[in-house]
C-alpha cells in the first residue's frame, strides 16, 4: 500500500496542466488552459485546466478531477499505476506502509499483471535479437536489410521470437508468469494435444505501446515464406489491449504532432518507422484496420488536422474512402497525399530523406473531399447513372462538413468539376440534411452550435436526496463554501470591547459565530467536510492549498462537493479595466469589505433559517399534540421569542417577512 504521506506529496507535486498536456494539447486562456475534452466527441475547446486548484473540468461532459483522475479515466490506468506515474514524473521515492503480503500479491489485480507479463516479454524479444544467436542472424538481418538504424530499433523496442517450439514459453513459466496471462496475451498457445508453444516463434517483433508508453500488444512479421502461415499476427483482444482504440507510434508521434499540428495516417509498422527514419515523426498506423470511431478520437485530441498517405492502389484507395468520411464527421481537416505507383510509405521513405520527403508530402497533399471526387469520377465516367450515383455519394460526404462556409466551398468546386449547376448539388444537399433529421440522426450538417452549458445540478449523495427548496441546506452549504474558498481571508469584525473593527480571519468568525449561539451543521457531509476543514486549516496556511485538499480528497463525496461547487473560480478583473472605464470592481477577491458583507450575510441568513426552522416546529408541536394551558403557553412564548429573533434577522437583511 502506498503510504498517504506519499500520495499527499505526488497530490501537491503533480502539475495539472503538465500532466494533462502530455496527452492533450492545451493552450494557454486567462489563467488557466483549455483543450479538446477528450471524454466525449468535442469538436471546441471544452475542457478547463486550473493550475491554481490542480484539477481539469469539462463544461459540457462534466468531466472533472485532479492528476490522478485524469490518468485513470483518460489513460485507463489503475489507482496505484496513476500514483508511481506521477510519482516517476516528478521524482518522488514512492514509500509504502508496509511490504506486500503473499496474499495481497496474489490478489493484485489481473490487469497489473497483465502489464507485467507484456513487460517482460517485450524486454525478452529485445535481448533475444541483440544477443540471442538466432535473433542477431535473423531478426537483425531483416531490419538491417529494411535500413532500420540501431538507435531506431531501440527508440521502437523492436525483436524477435526465436523459431523453437516453446523457447520463450520455458522462459516465462520459470520466472513465475502465470499460464493464464500468458494465454490471454496471445503470447503463448495450447495445442489439441494440451501442450504449450510459442505465438511468435520464428517472428520479428513490433511491440504496440499506449499512449503512456505501457506495452499493450505485440505484431509478428514471420520470416520464413509459409502459405499456411500469416504473414503478421497480434495480439488478441484482452483487458488491457483493444485494437480499435489502438494506434501503433501514438507514444512517441504525439509531442510532434502537437508542434507540426499534423499527422500522419499510414497502414502498417514498417510504413512508421521508415517515415521516422526519414524525419517525419509525427506519423502513426491504424495497423491495417479501418479508422474506428475511438481511434479518430485519440487523433483528435492531438490535432485537428490529418493527412492520409495512399499508395497508387486505387481498389485499396476505394475501399478506405468510406472509412475516411468519419474523420470529417468530427469537424477535422484532412488531406490526402497519393504516392507513386508502386510506392508504399515504407518504400517512399527509404527513397526520399528528411527535407525531400518533407517536401513532398506537403506539395502533394490535397483536400480529401476533392481527392475523393476525382477518384470516383475517374471510375464513373461517362455513364450517367454511375455519375449521378457518384455525385450523391460525394454530396453526402460534404454533409458530413460542420462548416457551412466549407460546404459551399466543396459544392462551388465539385458542381464545376461535375459540370452540373452549384442549385442541383445545393438542393441535394438540402434533402439529405432533411432526410437526416427526419430520421433521427445526428444534427443537420452545418447547424453546429456551442452545446448548451447547463447549470450546476443540486448536490447529491446517499446520505440525503436534497431538495430544492430546502433553503437550510443552501445556508449550510454557502458557509462551507466560504470556508474552503476564504476561510484563511481576513475581514472586520466588531471588537466585543470597544466596539472597534478588528481583523479576524473567515473561518475564525464562523466558528465563533456558531459555537457562540450552540448551532451545528445538519448535513452529514458538510459536517464532515466542515470538521475536515478544521483540521488542515491548522496546518496549510494557503488558500488554494486547501481547495486543493478537498478537490483531491479521498472521500468521493467531498470530492465531488468541491468539484461542483469550488472548482468555478471568480472572475479576476484586469487593472487595466479600471483605467480604461473610471471604475472599481469590488470582488470578494479583492475587497475585505466586499468579503465582510458576503460572509455576514450568508451568517445571517444561516441563522434566519434556523429560527423559520425552529417556529415551524413548534407550531407543528402546538398544533399535533395535547398540552395543558401551562405546558402551552409555554411553547407560545417560545415561538414569540424565535419569532422576534426571525424578524431581527430579516431586518437586518433588509428582507421583508409576511409573518
Amino acid at each position: 500500500m502506498i503510504s498517504k504521506k506519499t500520495i499527499d506529496e505526488i497530490n501537491f507535486a503533480a502539475k495539472i496542466e503538465e500532466v494533462v498536456g502530455d496527452f492533450v494539447p492545451l493552450k494557454r486562456q486567462g489563467q488557466g488552459y483549455v483543450g479538446v475534452c477528450p471524454f466525449h466527441d468535442d469538436r471546441n475547446p471544452s475542457l478547463h485546466v486550473n493550475p491554481r486548484l490542480g484539477i481539469y473540468k469539462c463544461f459540457v461532459c462534466d468531466a472533472k478531477g485532479g492528476a490522478v483522475t485524469f490518468l485513470m479515466e483518460h489513460a485507463k490506468m489503475t489507482y496505484p499505476e496513476a500514483l508511481e506515474y506521477l510519482a516517476s514524473k516528478y521524482s518522488i521515492t514512492v514509500e509504502y506502509d508496509r511490504a506486500e503480503t503473499p496474499e495481497e500479491k496474489e490478489i493484485r489485480s489481473e490487469k497489473e499483471s497483465l502489464y507485467l507479463v507484456n513487460e517482460f516479454a517485450e524486454k525478452w524479444f529485445m535481448d533475444q535479437l541483440r544477443n540471442g544467436e538466432e535473433g542477431k542472424l535473423l531478426g537483425m538481418s531483416y531490419f538491417k536489410e529494411r535500413g532500420f538504424l540501431d538507435s531506431t530499433i531501440d527508440k521502437f523496442h523492436l525483436g524477435y521470437c526465436p523459431g523453437g517450439w516453446d523457447t520463450f514459453t520455458k522462459e516465462a513459466l520459470k520466472k513465475g508468469y502465470k499460464e493464464e496471462f500468458l494465454l490471454k496475451l496471445g503470447l503463448i498457445k495450447k495445442s489439441d494435444s494440451g501442450k504449450l508453444y510459442d505465438a511468435y516463434r520464428g517472428r520479428v517483433i513490433f511491440p504496440i505501446h499506449n499512449t503512456t508508453g505501457k506495452t499493450i500488444g505485440f505484431g509478428g512479421r514471420v520470416l520464413k515464406k509459409d502459405e499456411k502461415t500469416a504473414k503478421y499476427i497480434n495480439s488478441p483482444e484482452n483487458d488491457i489491449y483493444h485494437k480499435s482504440d489502438t494506434l501503433y507510434d501514438i507514444y512517441l508521434a504525439k509531442k510532434t504532432i502537437r508542434q507540426k499540428d499534423n499527422v500522419y495516417l499510414v497502414e502498417g509498422y514498417t510504413d512508421v518507422i521508415s517515415m521516422f527514419e526519414a524525419g517525419i515523426e509525427n506519423v502513426v498506423a491504424s495497423s491495417g484496420t479501418s479508422l474506428t470511431n475511438e481511434q479518430v478520437k485519440i487523433l483528435g485530441t492531438q490535432t485537428r488536422n490529418i493527412t492520409v498517405l495512399y499508395d497508387g492502389d486505387r481498389a485499396g484507395i476505394k475501399a478506405s474512402l468510406r472509412g475516411i468520411d468519419m474523420l470529417l464527421e468530427k469537424n477535422l481537416n484532412v488531406k490526402v497525399c497519393l504516392l507513386p505507383d508502386g510506392e508504399d510509405p515504407d518504400s517512399f521513405a527509404k527513397k526520399h530523406r528528411d527535407s525531400e520527403l518533407a517536401e513532398y508530402l506537403e506539395q502533394n497533399s490535397t483536400d480529401f473531399l476533392l481527392f475523393k471526387a476525382n477518384i470516383l469520377s475517374e471510375e464513373a465516367g461517362d455513364d450517367p447513372r454511375k455519375r449521378s450515383e457518384m455525385v450523391k455519394e460525394i454530396v453526402k460526404t460534404i454533409a458530413k462538413v460542420q462548416d457551412r462556409i466549407a460546404q459551399s466551398f466543396y459544392i462551388k468546386k465539385c458542381a464545376s468539376l461535375f459540370d452540373l449547376s452549384e442549385k442541383t448539388l445545393g438542393d441535394e444537399l438540402r434533402y439529405l440534411t432533411w432526410q437526416d433529421k427526419v430520421k433521427g440522426g445526428n444534427k443537420p450538417s452545418g447547424s453546429e452550435q456551442m452545446p448548451e452549458i447547463a447549470p450546476p445540478t443540486k448536490h447529491e449523495h446517499p446520505e440525503r436526496e436534497v431538495d430544492s427548496h430546502d433553503l437550510l441546506y443552501e445556508s449550510e452549504k454557502n458557509l462551507v463554501i466560504l470556508l474552503i474558498k476564504y476561510g484563511l481571508f481576513e475581514i472586520n469584525v466588531e471588537d466585543p470591547e470597544t466596539g472597534d473593527p478588528m481583523p479576524m480571519r473567515v473561518d475564525q468568525y464562523i466558528f465563533d459565530e456558531l459555537f457562540h449561539d450552540g448551532i451545528r451543521l445538519k448535513d452529514p457531509l458538510l459536517i464532515r467536510i466542515y470538521e475536515h476543514y478544521a483540521e488542515v486549516a491548522e496546518i496549510l496556511r494557503n488558500q488554494d492549498d486547501i481547495k486543493r485538499t478537498f478537490l483531491l480528497s479521498e472521500d468521493k463525496e467531498e470530492s465531488a462537493f468541491a468539484m461542483q461547487y469550488i472548482a468555478t473560480e471568480d472572475p479576476e478583473y484586469s487593472p487595466m479595466w479600471e483605467k480604461r472605464f473610471d471604475m472599481y470592481t469590488n470582488t470578494v477577491m479583492n475587497s475585505r469589505m466586499t468579503l465582510q458583507q458576503e460572509v455576514e450575510k450568508n451568517m445571517l441568513t444561516f441563522k434566519l433559517r434556523i429560527a423559520e426552522q425552529a417556529k415551524a416546529f413548534l407550531e407543528k408541536e402546538l398544533n399535533d399534540h395535547s398540552y395543558t394551558e401551562e405546558e402551552a403557553n409555554g411553547i407560545l412564548q417560545k415561538i414569540v421569542d424565535v419569532d422576534r429573533v426571525r424578524k431581527e434577522l430579516a431586518k437586518r437583511l433588509n428582507m421583508t417577512i409576511s409573518r
